[in-house]
């Protein structure tokens, strides 16, 4: 061993080179498949590209007249143009740099880091849709990694004097995900949690980071107030313009209450008993309270539970096996390394198997394409407006004609359509998609628009010719003369 390099710092050195390896051959693996997220980051990637504004790209209702992820699209067009990467290339890019991102903040602040690894390990194999979601390129992910370096930080606020580095690094941080992901006011969900856990010192620290971080965030959109009440509407008509649960989008459901998750926490507070380490600080932290409480509003708003709960939990049992890696192994053996090669190496296989085609379903996906002359004179005309039963059909066409000089009815979000085609839309998901439900559009349509179905058989909306496009989705318009 060369002189200046000490034991524990090699095992230290090998352990990080195994982490960082396994995280960046795990997200290299899953796009050399062909992986393309299935909805928001195709949207996303299409709109830095397009170079347009939502107005020209949806029909909106009056009061959205900004874009409420104005970080991520600026971050994805100054990539498109700087290094001339396309859609595909954006996508990949969205996928490794947040699923990275995600994974590797732990490793500034674990004595352990295998600890992380060891958490990956088992959520994955108890519940891989948890998993599935920090690949699917979104900048939710970056508001999660947030959260867990939240949840690494927070015990230096409790002493004074205050730790500024860290109180810098977590204001910078919010303010960012406010910037890159528009959900700046559910940062109040883990401030309240430092107060019912009775950290009042770091809730305060916190607290002011958070006021700062989200202020500053909104001032680098460039319209502050303007990003204010839009986000704040979004958020009330997303969860409030519907008469059922069902209409709601899929991520804005109640959940079930993970009870495969919920095993595996009472299998972790056990496993601490069984060692005679049980402490009620384990658990009165405002890291596991926000865990217990993003599960209950799980029951309102899954979300809740996915970006919020889900980074706390990590957190939580990261430290977990760290206490107990920390008592059972000293950190200058050897068996660190082995352990975490072999954790590392099981996580990998776990992760990257293709089982049941979940990471190449996206490449039997054709869309409907200008590009395609099949299909160009199927697809509207100049000022043409798309009708739809699908957000899919959205995500999908959008992703594969960004230029296109036509707009969306139904986007990435119902309640965003003005509120006279919201309530036609809202008919339609009672009626069960019923064909007569579809006649006020129909009556709309002028010779340029479309209506493009899918999942269905040949559509019985019989005052518009019909074309099979591609598999499984239908092309209506007027009749030509």
């Amino acid at each position: 061993m060369r002189e200046g390099l000490t034991k524990p710092r090699y095992v230290l050195i090998l352990v990080s080179c195994i982490f960082l390896a396994v995280i960046l051959l795990i997200s290299f693996k899953v796009v050399s498949y062909g992986f393309i997220p299935s909805d928001d980051a195709m949207r996303h990637v299409a709109k830095a590209i397009s170079g347009k504004d939502w107005v020209d790209i949806l029909v909106l209702r009056p009061e959205i007249t900004m874009d409420s992820h104005v970080g991520w699209h600026k971050l994805l067009e100054f990539i498109h143009k700087t290094t001339g990467l396309e859609k595909d290339g954006l996508i990949v890019f969205s996928v490794i740099f947040l699923f990275f991102l995600f994974c590797v903040a732990p490793i500034f602040f674990l004595k352990r880091p295998e600890a992380w690894l060891i958490t990956f390990l088992i959520i994955a194999i108890a519940n891989f849709a948890l998993i599935f979601r920090i690949f699917l390129g979104r900048p939710f992910i970056f508001t999660m990694a947030v959260v867990v370096v939240l949840g690494y930080l927070w015990p230096r606020f409790k002493k004074k004097p205050i730790h500024w580095p860290s109180a810098i690094i977590l204001t910078i941080l919010i303010a960012l995900a406010t910037w890159i992901h528009c959900l700046w006011y559910m940062f109040a969900l883990p401030v309240l949690c430092f107060f019912l856990a009775r950290e009042w010192r770091a809730g305060v620290v916190v607290s002011l980071c958070t006021v700062v971080g989200v202020g500053v965030g909104m001032i680098m959109t460039g319209h502050p107030i303007q990003f204010f009440y839009q986000t704040l509407g979004n958020f009330f008509h997303s969860l409030g313009d519907h008469s059922l649960v069902s209409q709601l989008v899929g991520e804005f459901k109640p959940f079930n209450g993970d009870v495969i998750m919920v095993f595996v926490v009472f299998g972790m507070l056990t496993w601490r008993a069984l060692r005679n380490s049980w402490n009620l600080k384990a658990i009165y932290t405002p890291i596991f309270i926000l865990v217990i409480i993003s599960w209950v509003l799980g029951f309102v708003n899954v979300r809740t539970w996915l970006d919020w709960g889900i980074p706390a939990l990590c957190v939580w049992m990261a430290l977990e096996f760290e206490d107990y890696l920390k008592s059972s192994m000293d950190s200058l053996s050897m068996k660190r390394v082995w352990i975490t090669l072999a954790v590392a190496c099981v996580l990998f296989i776990s992760i990257t198997s293709d089982y049941n085609s979940r990471w190449t379903s996206s490449k039997s996906a054709r869309y409907l394409s200008l590009e395609n002359p099949e299909h160009k004179n199927w697809l509207p005309g100049k000022g043409g407006i798309i009708y739809s039963n699908s957000m899919y059909v959205f995500y999908q066409t959008f992703y594969a004609n960004p230029h296109a000089d036509w707009r969306y009815m139904l986007g990435f979000e119902p309640t965003m359509m003005p509120p006279k085609d919201l309530a036609i839309y809202r008919n339609i998901q009672l009626n069960y998609y019923f064909a007569k439900a579809y006649e006020p559009w129909v009556k709309k349509m002028r010779p340029e628009d479309r209506m493009i179905l899918t999942g269905i058989g040949m559509p019985s909306i019989k005052e518009l010719e019909w074309n099979l496009t591609v598999s499984g989705t239908w092309v209506g318009r007027l009749p030509r003369k």
